[in-house]
């Protein structure tokens, strides 16, 4: 499983852009008066303009080279301010081997740059927007997650190293060896390098197996699988 293409809503609509085309210079794919739509190694993203008066945001990771960790946090740092948690900007997760850093863009997304340094993709290049290579991680806020996690199992996914689902917190749905995820949260739990509590707001996120995962206008969860 991987993370073909995610579609969010995007307040501060002409920032945003601006923001990912301009300053982080994201290869624009296409575009029209209230959306675009970028490449990010292997995954497609697509900003649709919200509503006037809503302001969605979202937490979203994307992977970077296994040995390139200091300096993406250099370029990073020469174009954002890196979000920060007791002091720290940035993290080491023992669990799975890796360090991330956090930023805001102009919507109020919570971006993450990861680095896992157990993955052999390693790259000679300077860092640079195309080093990026996939969104890993994809977090999807719900009204209740026992339930939303239990209907992903009908589309053939299943807890990370298949653990036991608890009522709080994150569930890393997928496979390890594939390292990507889509990290299921109710909402109102705060993020982490952050104050905002999660909201649930509408999304589509299309996996490379065909299977389609959204939050509808209804704010409910929908899946099905279109391989």
């Amino acid at each position: 499983m991987n993370i073909k293409h995610v579609t969010m809503y995007a307040s501060n609509f002409d920032a945003t852009k601006q923001f990912y085309l301009n300053k982080f210079k994201f290869p624009l794919i296409s575009e029209d008066s209230d959306r675009f739509t970028m490449n990010v190694g292997k995954t497609t993203v697509t900003f649709i303009e919200a509503s006037l008066n809503e302001k969605p945001f979202y937490h979203f990771a994307f992977d970077i080279p296994s040995n390139q960790f200091e300096e993406a946090k250099i370029w990073a740092k020469e174009k954002v301010t890196l979000s920060k948690n007791q002091g720290d900007d940035e993290v080491y997760f023992e669990g799975i081997d890796a360090k991330s850093i956090y930023f805001e863009d102009p919507a109020g997304n919570i971006v993450e740059f990861i680095c896992r340094l157990s993955d052999a993709k390693q790259s000679k290049a300077p860092f640079s927007a195309s080093s990026l290579q996939k969104m890993s991680e994809m977090s999807i806020v719900v009204k209740d997650k026992l339930k939303s996690v239990s209907a992903l199992h009908a589309v053939s996914i299943f807890e990370r190293d298949h653990k036991e689902v608890a009522a709080e917190g994150l569930t890393f749905m997928g496979a390890r060896k594939d390292a990507s995820y889509l990290l299921f949260v109710n909402e109102g739990r705060t993020w982490f390098f952050s104050n905002k509590n999660a909201e649930v707001f509408p999304m589509e996120v299309l996996l490379s197996d065909g299977v389609l995962v959204k939050i509808d206008e209804y704010l409910e969860l929908v899946s099905s699988n279109r391989g």
